[in-house]
């Protein structure tokens, strides 16, 4: 496809430009919609950009969790002058989505707490620029050809030609872009809710009920190896699971203390 993308004469990776593309949306939105939920500017970018950068870590942890044992025995690289492999080895490319979420929720927490602000109020805008960015990636995603889906024929399939994470040569379902496509309809349908629901603490498991079941049908149309299978599922699956789970049970409970 298409894994760099030449800027002012620099190679710079399609993946991470994506990326980049896609935090500035997520910013733009927290910036446009501030104003019109009544919201401080300055506060949702702090809980934005924290949550952003809890993000990054916490899908990079999850994604690096089965490989801690190999992770600790390689360590002293660091101190042999192999920094630099070391690095190439575990902190470039490979991240967990859900990791990502469970770290942007964790960052958003500590940072409201922080700032003594109520974290549920600034979920029109910080809920929605999820699948925003989410979309995003995605693209970056089919530009270096990782998160590749199953070998199928044309012209249900789409061969790379310059994947960098990916088979060359082989027709595969594009499920990053399908995956896309849902976010952005995801991104659309919160965007709505936001603005007719009047307890905005519901935008989160509204995003969770919307895009944990996508998540789910997808992987079974997705090839890629490491994204691990434990017993019928794989990782995402079960997260999927997990994720609707808990909005399912903070749900029941809400209901519950309502009418109680």
């Amino acid at each position: 496809m298409l894994p760099y993308v030449t800027i002012l004469g620099y190679s710079v990776p399609a993946y991470g430009l994506m990326a980049v593309l896609g935090f500035l949306a997520g910013l733009a939105l927290v910036l446009l919609g501030s104003r019109r939920f009544g919201l401080s500017r300055e506060d949702g970018v702090y809980l934005y950009v924290f949550s952003c950068l809890g993000g990054l870590l916490g899908a990079k942890l999850l994604y690096l969790l089965p490989e801690l044992p190999q992770v600790a025995a390689d360590l002293p690289m660091l101190w042999k002058g192999e920094g630099e492999r070391f690095a190439q080895t575990y902190l470039t490319g490979g991240m967990v989505y859900y990791g990502g979420f469970a770290g942007a929720v964790a960052a958003a927490c500590l940072t409201a707490r922080g700032f003594a602000l109520k974290l549920s109020d600034f979920f029109p805008v910080l809920i929605p620029a999820i699948p925003l960015l989410h979309a995003f990636g995605r693209v970056g995603c089919f530009c270096a050809g990782c998160c590749y889906g199953v070998e199928a024929p044309e012209p249900w399939g789409i061969a790379f030609t310059h994947a960098i994470a990916g088979p060359n040569g082989v027709p595969l379902l594009p499920v990053q872009l399908w995956e896309c496509g849902a976010e952005l309809v995801i991104f659309s349908f919160l965007l709505w809710y936001a603005r007719r629901t009047t307890d905005h603490r519901l935008l989160l498991p509204a995003y969770l009920f919307t895009y944990a079941p996508v998540r789910f049908l997808l992987e079974f149309f997705r090839g890629d190896p490491v994204r691990g299978l434990y017993g019928p599922l794989s990782a995402s699956q079960w997260f999927s699971l997990a994720a609707l789970a808990a909005a399912g049970l903070w749900m029941f409970r809400r209901r519950n203390h309502e009418y109680a």
